[in-house]
């Protein structure tokens, strides 16, 4: 056996930083898809919150749906560039939803889809908050 080890860390640096490379790539790529989720359910959060300040179901419907749109705009390009989030608002005596839809295939972090699994590109949050007290 060759006792001779010039190189090896060279040989082990060649075959580990590919897969180190691409975990430390992955990190950030789903970090990125996890703070875009968190923004969608925040903005159907707020919209929801924002409902309980009117007295009608249209004035609630209006309430929730502006305050949801601001949210959604105030994350700017991590939602996406181009594109804005469909808003729900509806709600009958008892319950009032709020559901916020992203559609983020022109996200950037959609361009890495293919060298790292992400899930669906549609991200969805929905909200009911009651109506009244107990």
């Amino acid at each position: 056996m060759l006792k001779c080890e010039r190189g090896l860390a060279a040989l082990e640096f060649a075959l580990l930083a590919p897969a180190l490379l691409m975990l430390a790539f992955a990190i950030v790529i789903y970090s990125l898809y996890f703070s875009t989720q968190f923004g969608v359910r925040e903005a159907a959060s707020e919209g929801a919150r924002a409902s309980l300040q009117a007295l009608s179901g249209p004035e609630r419907a209006e309430l929730a749906t502006e305050r949801a749109g601001e949210v959604a705009a105030a994350y700017g390009s991590l939602l996406g560039v181009g594109t804005s989030p469909t808003i729900t608002a509806s709600g009958d005596s008892d319950v009032f939803t709020v559901t916020v839809s992203y559609d983020i295939s022109n996200s950037p972090i959609m361009n890495y889809a293919g060298f790292v699994p992400l899930p669906s590109s549609t991200i969805s949050s929905t909200v009911k908050v009651t109506n009244g007290s107990y």
